[in-house]
């Protein structure tokens, strides 16, 4: 997933560009032809939103939180949905690039949604861990982070993060 959100992040911002230009081009016929339309504007708030998610997808490439996906999702169909409404004709590629920002932040948000789903399927279950393990355990016996239950020792046993700490070393 890490390099997938890389390149749709960096095709976004280049999207983005493009976007810019057609709207800039657009808003100057408008403006010359003095007709009203407002596309190039909405035209400018979906570059706005493509430029935004594309920098969020460059962000969050190695969170493992949906929180990334769901701003972009929320940003890409917010902003369309005031680009939808604000388009007309005179600018047609916008409900192209409308409908793309739809289906990408959508399809990323669910494609997390269902990786999420898959991964915590195929995890084992947790081992609950006493806060003191050592009274379930047989003498010199090794748990779960390494350590040996010494009857015989005066030492205090580990905390929680004492052994996590322990663990990851």
């Amino acid at each position: 997933m890490k390099a997938t959100k890389i390149t749709v992040g960096i095709l976004m911002i280049l999207i983005s560009i493009l976007i810019l230009i057609q709207s800039m081009a657009a808003g100057f016929v408008n403006s010359v032809e003095n007709n009203g339309h407002t596309s190039g504007s909405a035209g400018v708030i979906m570059s706005f939103a493509y430029l935004l998610c594309g920098i969020l997808y460059l962000a969050t490439q190695k969170m493992k939180s949906i929180g990334g996906d769901i701003a972009t999702a929320a940003i890409l169909i917010l902003f369309g949905l005031i680009s939808l409404a604000s388009a007309d004709k005179n600018f047609g590629d916008l409900t192209i690039w409308i409908w793309l920002g739809f289906i990408i932040g959508t399809g990323f948000l669910t494609w997390h949604i269902l990786i999420n789903r898959k991964q915590s399927n195929n995890q084992p279950p947790r081992i609950r861990q006493q806060y003191n393990q050592n009274n379930y355990q047989e003498p010199n016996q090794q748990n779960y982070y390494g350590q040996t239950n010494n009857q015989n020792s005066n030492q205090r046993p580990m905390s929680r993060t004492e052994m996590r700490r322990h663990k990851h070393k």
